[in-house]
């Protein structure tokens, strides 16, 4: 793969859905690293950003537009309707209540209820992960 500088566009969405899906799954990981050291805050965020950055590829291989963050909601509803999977309307919200999270203090947060909601989100990574693979395979 090509190192780009910071500055140049990609030079195929290819390269970017690739970007954007394993950037989702780091985040995961780094999810998981941030609860065991008991940063509940950054491990909810990073949850969060898995999600979101999954929807990114997704939305990059699908012709959707996905830049601002409210645009999240569209592109879960677009996937789920391509997905077929009626999961994906609980684990938008999943989602959505780790980025929450990021607001709250920790005193009123759960590690065994963000671990929960993590899980989940890897369950929503591999639900939207087909769905980046479409147009190579298409």
């Amino acid at each position: 793969m090509t190192q780009l500088s910071p500055m140049e566009p990609f030079d195929q969405a290819g390269e970017a859905v690739a970007d954007y899906r394993q950037q989702a799954r780091q985040f995961l990981t780094k999810s998981r690293q941030y609860l065991a050291e008991d940063d509940l805050h950054q491990a909810a965020e990073k949850g969060w950003g898995a999600a979101a950055w999954m929807a990114k590829a997704v939305a990059e291989n699908q012709g959707w537009t996905y830049n601002k963050h409210d645009q999240f909601w569209d592109v879960m509803y677009l996937a789920e309707q391509m997905s077929g999977d009626q999961r994906v309307k609980y684990l938008k919200g999943t989602a959505n209540l780790l980025h929450g999270y990021f607001y709250t203090r920790k005193r009123f947060l759960r590690p065994d209820d963000i671990a929960g909601n993590l899980d989940l989100i890897a369950t929503l990574l591999d639900i939207l992960e087909p769905l980046t693979e479409l147009a190579a395979t298409g």
